[in-house]
């Protein structure tokens, strides 16, 4: 785990030059890992994007599944390097399969729709190792939910224009359900 070493690194020299203190060491290590784990599988999204013809692959596919993937929750690897996996090649399927399917009107409503029920009915689906208290899960629920419906509006009423950089955006929706609905599989695993 590189990433975890670079941070500790990090926070030595931050210790050291009096920026953090060290009674707070281990929460900064396990920031800067995220946020280290975070740019990287953004530089990898980007990098496929490009290598696909067009970086702007990759913006659709970011806007679409960040934001609610934060207050949805749901699948979370196992390493970082399952991570990266997983999210780049999400992103690479995303990105193909815009070649072969158009975001038309019905698929832009299913696809929005089934995502807003998920928020309201499901969200925020937690990590088993990163419980969330009571307000924190209401607000999560209210924050992905608004989002949700948001989208359903654009796709309602049309708004965002038939081009294959908006159809990675909504493939990218799916994306989000399949990282909601997996947990519920493997709970079901785990139970037979």
């Amino acid at each position: 785990m590189w990433e975890r070493t670079l941070s500790q690194k990090l926070v030595r020299l931050f210790c050291e030059q009096k920026v953090v203190d060290e009674s707070k060491a281990d929460a900064y290590v396990y920031g800067y890992e995220l946020l280290i784990s975070s740019v990287v599988s953004v530089l990898l999204v980007i990098l496929v994007s490009a290598v696909c013809g067009d970086v702007r692959y990759s913006l659709s596919f970011l806007i679409g599944f960040i934001p609610q993937r934060i207050y949805i929750g749901g699948y979370h690897a196992t390493s970082h390097t399952r991570c990266y996996l997983a999210f780049t090649g999400l992103a690479l399927i995303c990105i193909l399969l815009s070649k072969v399917i158009a975001a038309n009107h019905l698929f832009r409503i299913l696809t929005t729709a089934t995502l807003m029920g998920i928020a309201i009915f499901f969200s925020p689906i937690e990590a088993t190792n990163k419980p969330l208290g009571k307000k924190k899960r209401l607000s999560y629920k209210m924050v992905a939910s608004v989002l949700s419906s948001i989208d359903f509006l654009f796709a309602i009423f049309n708004v965002l224009p038939d081009t294959r950089s908006i159809t990675v955006y909504y493939i990218s929706k799916w994306v989000l359900v399949i990282f909601a609905i997996i947990p519920f599989f493997q709970k079901q695993a785990k139970i037979s």
